[in-house]
């Protein structure tokens, strides 16, 4: 019997060592069970042609990603990464349609590093609400700083879209809806923030806030009567730095419009702010219907079902809202909590401004890195699209152009679009009548210039789109 327990003994040892050198990290335990990659399958996604889940499994935990390349291309693309799991999804999310691809898996466990045998696919056309993106021209003094450039914009027509182009106007990834995708907003989460509603809603306004990760899968997703949203919202979706959702919301409101020969109930229809915590529950809430006589305007019965409309929303890094009213050709700022209106910028407002930088329907109105103010002028007066940026100073109530730049009558775009600063020193247009996207010096000279086949609302740079090759932890 003793004979038979030391046998067992020692059989269970051996396997405690076994276990111990297998799952401890040292050279003898990577020498006798060294890290292998066991399997590799390819998933192909049919909602969506550009986007691609690789599945792995290991022997061991061990980070794993994927490198990535076109054929005849000496840029490399990364995916995502795996880290200390023997499972591991992967997603492949920047491709261009109609190209073969060859990739490899990589995983690591310390200093031990392994690698698949090498794997090819092919992205087919795409078709799914998306239109096209032609390059024009592209000047040769920014070929380089556009390379390795990405771009977010979207399709407001139904059905629409999400659409992340380069700086060739390639569709490098894409999210369709049934319905139109009627704003976008990258996120310092890296996901695209979206309002999403049917065509006839009016005012790039939707019945939807939804948050797409660039795997597809829906992050965040609010609704009108669920939640805290009990209003459509439209034009304008963000987070603040709190992690709360901010944007434009309609409003109603009941008056006695008798004087101005109307009903003594009498709806007039005009906007909001609306904030929505983690939970997707309301936390406050402004209407402009409490700071403004409709009576004071002669032509009310006439804009009463869209009275001054808002058209954009930024929050200051003080916390207070800079909000765009097309129709009075003006931008307020309104305190958060209080609701009071701080000041108002444009015609009739509290800062005295040159003929040359008064607006007219101005869109996209927001403060810079150096916390100046910039719009894109759309110039319904005068027929000329424009970037405007000033210089604010609140507090004495002064304001002046440190640039205006004026594009030719080709591009005069009467709504929507937008002028954000790129690259320091230049301009990056959206045009949404012409239907282009331009980039352009100060004195506005064209330097990019991409036509776009469907009705774009915004574009946006984007960073931390494309993957670097994942840093590997020797800890892991």
């Amino acid at each position: 019997m003793r004979k038979t327990y030391k046998i067992i003994l020692l059989i269970a040892t051996g396997f405690v060592l076994v276990a111990i050198l297998l799952f401890l990290e040292n050279p003898v335990s990577n020498l006798l069970f060294p890290l292998k990659i066991k399997t590799v399958q390819l998933v192909n996604l049919p909602a969506n042609r550009l986007r691609f889940r690789v599945v792995v499994t290991t022997n061991k935990k061990a980070t794993v990603y994927l490198k990535y390349w076109s054929r005849g291309a000496k840029d490399t693309l990364y995916s995502d990464a795996s880290r200390d799991s023997l499972h591991h999804t992967l997603n492949v999310t920047n491709t261009v349609a109609k190209t073969d691809y060859t990739f490899e898996v990589f995983a690591q466990q310390g200093k031990d590093t392994v690698s698949s045998n090498r794997y090819h696919f092919e992205t087919k056309p795409i078709y799914q609400a998306t239109p096209y993106f032609d390059l024009i021209s592209m000047d040769p003094s920014i070929e380089k700083e556009m390379k390795g450039k990405y771009f977010l914009t979207q399709i407001l027509t139904q059905p629409g879209s999400m659409v992340i182009i380069n700086h060739k106007g390639d569709i490098v990834w894409y999210e369709p809806f049934s319905k139109g995708v009627k704003v976008t907003n990258w996120t310092p989460y890296h996901t695209v923030l979206s309002i999403v509603g049917a065509e006839k809603i009016p005012s790039s306004g939707g019945d939807e806030i939804i948050e797409t990760a660039l795997s597809g899968k829906t992050v965040r997703h609010l609704k009108l009567g669920k939640d805290g949203m009990d209003k459509m919202v439209h034009h304008e979706v963000r987070y603040d730095k709190d992690g709360n959702l901010y944007a434009l919301t309609f409003d109603k409101k009941v008056f006695d419009l008798t004087k101005a020969k109307g009903l003594a109930r009498d709806t007039v229809h005009g906007d909001g702010i609306v904030v929505f915590d983690k939970a997707n529950r309301k936390i406050w809430e402004w209407s402009m219907l409490d700071h403004l006589d409709p009576l004071d305007d002669p032509l009310i019965l006439k804009h009463k079902k869209d009275w001054v409309h808002a058209n954009s929303l930024f929050k200051d890094t003080d916390g207070n809202f800079l909000i765009s009213y097309r129709d009075l050709n003006q931008v307020w700022k309104v305190e958060y909590k209080t609701g009071k209106v701080l000041w108002k910028l444009g015609a009739g407002g509290d800062f005295p401004l040159k003929p040359n930088e008064l607006f007219y329907s101005q869109h996209a109105v927001h403060f810079n890195a150096a916390h100046n103010l910039v719009m894109l002028d759309n110039g319904t007066k005068t027929g000329i699209s424009r970037e405007i940026t000033f210089k604010v100073d609140e507090a004495n109530k002064k304001a002046e152009a440190l640039s205006i730049i004026a594009l030719p009558k080709e591009y005069y775009t009467t709504a929507k679009g937008n002028a954000y600063e790129f690259a320091g020193d230049k301009m990056l247009f959206c045009l949404t009548d012409p239907r282009n996207f331009l980039v352009t010096d100060k004195a506005g000279k064209v330097l990019w210039k991409v036509a776009v086949g469907g009705d774009p609302y915004r574009l946006e740079e984007i960073t931390g789109f494309s993957f670097n090759k994942p840093q590997i932890n020797d800890n892991n």
